[in-house]
């Protein structure tokens, strides 16, 4: 089994001389600014592919950096599908919010040399590893989830209980909507919404953020990563069995029946990721989520 390297924020260098440029094609500035990149990188002497978001796969495969363009739901699927690869992402903003992304389009052009020298920060992010049980036998994954893996109610203004054990140990039974268990990187996202707090993206822990809890008493909670976490859906006597799903980064869904367990770990891979170098996460949170500001 390869190693896992030790997770870190700090800067390291990279030097770029061949690239794959993923394109989110359902996106019309996508498809509009991909020239000009590609342009930009051979000008360069970058060797440079240009591939659809959706056929990505082993395109990447002995590339110095992978270029996302298009939002965080692109950047979303471009981790889970090519973080086997070891390639580096860098996304270039074409869509809404770009939390994950490192530039917008309008900065891409200034801020090329840098990226090809090496300039820009590399660092790693924890992935989660997600399988369904049933009965004993794996009935989905392992799948990849950067952001989360949320367990929810499938049908409107239904309540689920769920109980949660981690490595062996018995946490609670939740009753609400649902749990979201996400990465310190998902921590920005849905878990955020569902009043989780925000987590150094550096740490190596697990964020479970109960979903509209039908008690007062159940408040987010913060594990250690590799303890290996296990959510079981549970049925209340006189209640019908609603249908749930569990759903990664919000984009794979598996639906789950009662009995089912959800297990939870940390990917034995992370995904490497290229960040602005004048921008620390502080300062991303500052800019795209307003945070302290009046």
């Amino acid at each position: 089994m390869e190693k896992k390297p030790k997770s870190t924020s700090r800067s390291r260098t990279l030097k770029v001389r061949s690239a794959v440029v993923l394109l989110n094609e359902a996106k019309a500035e996508a498809r509009a600014v991909a020239g000009m990149v590609v342009g930009l990188l051979r000008e360069r002497k970058v060797w440079v592919r240009l591939v659809m978001g959706s056929n990505a796969g082993s395109a990447v495969s002995g590339a110095d950096l992978a270029i996302v363009l298009g939002g965080d739901g692109t950047m979303l699927r471009a981790a889970r599908a090519l973080v086997r690869y070891s390639v580096p992402l860098i996304g270039v903003n074409t869509g809404g919010l770009g939390f994950l992304t490192a530039v917008d389009v309008s900065e891409f052009r200034q801020c090329c040399d840098d990226i090809l020298a090496g300039r820009f920060r590399l660092v790693q992010r924890e992935l989660l590893e997600v399988r369904v049980l049933r009965g004993g036998k794996t009935v989905f994954g392992p799948e990849i989830a950067l952001n989360d893996c949320v367990i929810r109610c499938a049908d409107q203004a239904r309540a689920i209980s769920i109980r949660a054990v981690s490595d062996g140990d018995f946490v609670a039974d939740y009753f609400g909507d649902g749990i979201i268990i996400a990465t310190p990187t998902g921590s920005t996202a849905y878990s955020l919404a569902a009043s989780g707090p925000i987590v150094a993206p550096s740490l190596d822990v697990v964020l479970v953020t109960p979903i509209c809890p039908h008690t007062l008493g159940q408040r987010p909670l913060i594990l250690p990563a590799r303890r290996p976490f296990v959510a079981t859906l549970q049925t209340r006597p006189g209640h019908a069995s609603p249908r749930v799903l569990a759903s990664l980064d919000g984009q794979v869904n598996f639906p789950v029946r009662v009995g089912d367990e959800v297990r939870i770990t940390e990917h034995r891979r992370t995904l490497r990721l290229m960040l602005h170098p004048k921008f620390t996460h502080f300062d991303i949170l500052r800019a795209k989520l307003k945070w302290g500001g009046r």
